[in-house]
């Protein structure tokens, strides 16, 4: 049984709101106070080519929008799409958020609030940051900027509450001439299968994000019991998870014939 952080379900904000805001925060998301407020505010960003899922998203925090929330900026980075900005209210619930998460305006992973995510949460976190990797059947949490410490709670965490197995790889990236030691969380076939039939019934139903549980199988049978699986999920868009299925397999050498 989770063992949950009674401060943080005392927070007066609907469980919808908290739960995208846990996996956000896991993702693309984050919490800041600007000077000279007291109070945070929720920020995400994403690149325009994932408008439904942002539009999505942001549709289901409401209750801490204001007028001016939805921003559009320029490209900026290696990428030459324009990006999505969403910025909050601030507000004093998501103050006492940010108390919680957050140690030195630093995201801190702390076993005390992922027990408080959800498979909504879940979902969040593999839209905005995982993908399928490989041959099709494996999967990645590029979760680049936390510690090996943090990545070892995370393991131990998806282990314990969820079942999922996962390992910790470790990659070498080179920044402004200095090579820099990061960690992500694999998945292999199995842990997938599992952690997506979690997350499946509580993910958004976008056309743009179906290719993120994409399974490829050469085995047609396997295949199509996947695609049963996923059209358990995702209602009435079975020709639509075909096809993309599809054209996945056409781009990766393994599978063409």
């Amino acid at each position: 049984m989770k063992k949950k952080n009674l401060f943080l379900n005392k927070i007066s904000l609907s469980e919808s709101c908290k739960s995208i805001i846990l996996g956000s925060i896991l993702g693309d998301g984050c919490l800041k106070i600007y000077k000279p407020y007291k109070n945070a505010r929720f920020w995400i960003r994403h690149s325009l080519i994932q408008k439904e899922y942002w539009e999505w998203k942001i549709s289901q925090l409401i209750e801490i929008q204001t007028a001016q929330s939805k921003q559009i900026q320029k490209p900026s980075g290696f990428s030459k799409n324009k990006k999505l900005l969403f910025q909050s209210s601030a507000r004093e619930e998501l103050t006492q958020l940010y108390n919680i998460l957050y140690k030195k305006n630093l995201l801190k992973i702390r076993s005390t609030w992922l027990n408080n995510i959800t498979p909504l949460s879940l979902a969040v976190w593999w839209l905005d940051d995982g993908s399928i990797i490989g041959n099709g059947k494996r999967g990645v949490f590029c979760t680049d900027c936390f510690s090996k410490e943090e990545h070892q709670l995370l393991k131990n965490y998806l282990l314990v509450f969820w079942k999922i197995e996962v390992h910790i790889g470790t990659l070498k990236r080179t920044y402004k001439g200095k090579t820099k030691e990061i960690f992500r969380l694999y998945l292999n076939t199995t842990s997938l299968k599992k952690f997506f039939r979690i997350i499946m019934p509580y993910s958004p139903k976008l056309p743009s994000m179906i290719y993120k549980y994409c399974i490829l199988y050469k085995d047609t049978k396997l295949q199509q019991r996947w695609i049963s699986e996923m059209n358990q999920s995702f209602p009435s868009m079975e020709k639509f998870i075909i096809n993309t299925i599809n054209k996945r397999k056409q781009k990766l050498k393994h599978f063409r014939k």
